[in-house]
C-alpha cells in the first residue's frame, strides 16, 4: 500500500478526529482517532524518528537532526485538497482506533493501528511521511483546544504526502486539514 495523502478532520461531536488516507491505489481508509491515540501516535512518532536517526548518528546528533527536520516540514507545510478515493477496504463508515504502537524496521516506520475485533492495520512510513503526520496530528489537535502537552523535540516521525486546507470560516464543527 503506497499512501499519497493524509486527512485529519476535528470532530466536534464525536471529539475524536476521523483521520483518513488515501493510496496510490486509489482506496481511502477511515478511521477515528481518539484524544489518547492522537497523543500516543504523537509522542511515539517523535521518537521514532531518532530512533530511525540514530541507526546512522550519535544520540544527540540523531535528536537534532530530527528536530531540524521537524522544523523543516513545519516551515515547508503545504496544505492542499484531500482527493476522494471510491474504494473503502475497510469500509465506508470509519473504525475507531483502539491502540497505536509503532517498530522502527531499518529505515521505515511501521505505524500499526488496533482496529475493533483484533484487526492490526500497518502503515509503513518513511520519515518524512512520520514528520507530515506528525505536523497533521498536532496541528488538528491545537485546532481542537485538546490541550495535550506539547511534543517534545527528542524525535520526529515518518508520515507522508500531501495534507490538506482549511475548510471556510463558517464552518465551525468541524476542521480539515489536508
Amino acid at each position: 500500500m503506497s499512501i499519497t495523502q493524509f486527512n485529519a478532520t476535528y470532530s466536534q461531536e464525536e471529539d475524536r478526529v476521523l483521520f483518513r488516507f488515501n493510496t496510490a491505489q486509489s482506496q481511502e481508509y477511515r478511521l477515528w482517532l481518539t484524544r489518547s491515540v492522537v497523543r500516543d501516535v504523537l509522542s511515539l512518532s517523535a521518537h521514532a524518528s531518532v530512533a530511525v536517526l540514530s541507526q546512522e548518528h550519535p544520540p544527540e546528533q540523531a535528536k537534532a537532526i530530527a528536530e531540524f527536520k521537524q522544523q523543516v516540514n513545519v516551515q515547508e507545510a503545504k496544505f492542499t485538497q484531500f482527493v476522494a478515493a471510491h474504494d473503502f477496504p475497510l469500509g465506508a463508515d470509519p473504525l475507531l482506533v483502539q491502540r497505536a504502537q509503532i517498530k522502527i524496521e531499518s529505515k521505515i516506520t511501521a505505524l500499526e493501528l488496533l482496529l475493533p475485533k483484533g484487526q492490526l492495520l500497518t502503515l509503513r512510513l518513511t520519515e518524512e511521511m512520520i514528520g507530515q503526520l506528525r505536523l497533521l496530528l498536532h496541528t488538528i489537535e491545537q485546532r481542537a483546544h485538546w490541550g495535550l502537552a506539547p511534543i517534545q523535540e527528542t524525535p520526529a516521525a515518518p508520515v507522508e504526502q500531501k495534507l490538506a486546507t482549511d475548510l471556510p470560516a463558517a464552518d465551525k464543527k468541524n476542521k480539515v486539514l489536508h
